[in-house]
């Protein structure tokens, strides 16, 4: 639990500041000692190798990076007292254990409980500051040759009533915040329409096998190329009519 807390805080500073330990104001002969560590583990080690320097610093040195970076560190600790109390907790601990000594019962058990506080103030601090939309493809606005129009801010519903005969359009607006190549596809839950295409609008002709009072047409937006399932579609309700004769 011990290297777990201080391979947790090694993250919270690549997360906050990044790699280049050159912004952690932190000492140049601090720095120096890194990366003398760090050459002797890449002659220890053939294989793959630890790049990123931080990892290579002393448990000590993560908590002089946080204080005199605290202004950025703060939104996730909060209490920069409450932080220092517990990392004096967890070095204490780690001393004991470098001595040969077991930890009592009750140090586990509070070891165990910085760490899930740990974890559960990195938790916290994602769910408030990440944004849905840096990650997820977003259809923006939904525009039809009728005059009907849906966006985000205005999710009213689509409900178009066209007959037999007549020429459709829709304009979708999506955006992926990776520039990611869209394709979309405007489809009846039925199978009876299914069109998709890499081409934001559609035009079609209403034909006699989509005569319905309420039939679904979703309208969705998906990325070809993602390491994540990125896809997002809006719902219609369509009327068609018979043409009259």
């Amino acid at each position: 639990m011990i290297n777990e807390y201080e391979n947790l805080l090694r993250n919270i500073i690549l997360n906050f500041l990044g790699e280049n330990a050159e912004v952690y104001k932190i000492s140049p002969d601090r720095i120096d000692k890194w990366k003398d560590k760090k050459k002797e583990d890449d002659g220890r080690n053939k294989g793959l190798k630890e790049t990123r320097i931080i990892y290579y610093s002393d448990f000590y040195d993560l908590e002089t990076i946080i204080n005199k970076n605290w202004e950025i560190f703060s939104p996730l600790f909060e209490d920069k007292k409450r932080f220092n109390t517990f990392f004096k907790e967890v070095y204490n601990f780690r001393n004991t254990v470098a001595h040969g000594r077991k930890l009592t019962k009750s140090q586990l058990y509070l070891l165990e409980g910085i760490l899930l506080d740990l974890n559960n103030l990195q938790t916290i601090y994602h769910n408030k500051n990440n944004m849905v939309d840096d990650f997820f493809i977003s259809i923006n606005k939904i525009s039809d040759n009728l005059g009907n129009v849906w966006t985000k801010e205005r999710r009213t519903t689509i409900q178009p009533t066209l007959r037999v005969g007549d020429e459709y359009e829709i304009l979708i607006e999506a955006n992926d915040p990776k520039d990611r190549e869209i394709e979309y596809e405007v489809r009846t839950l039925d199978g009876r329409l299914i069109i998709k295409q890499k081409n934001n609008r559609f035009n079609f002709r209403i034909g006699e096998n989509l005569i319905c009072r309420s039939s679904s047409l979703l309208i969705r937006a998906r990325t070809l190329n993602s390491d994540y399932e990125n896809e997002t579609n809006v719902t219609a309700l369509l009327t068609v009519l018979p043409n009259v004769k």
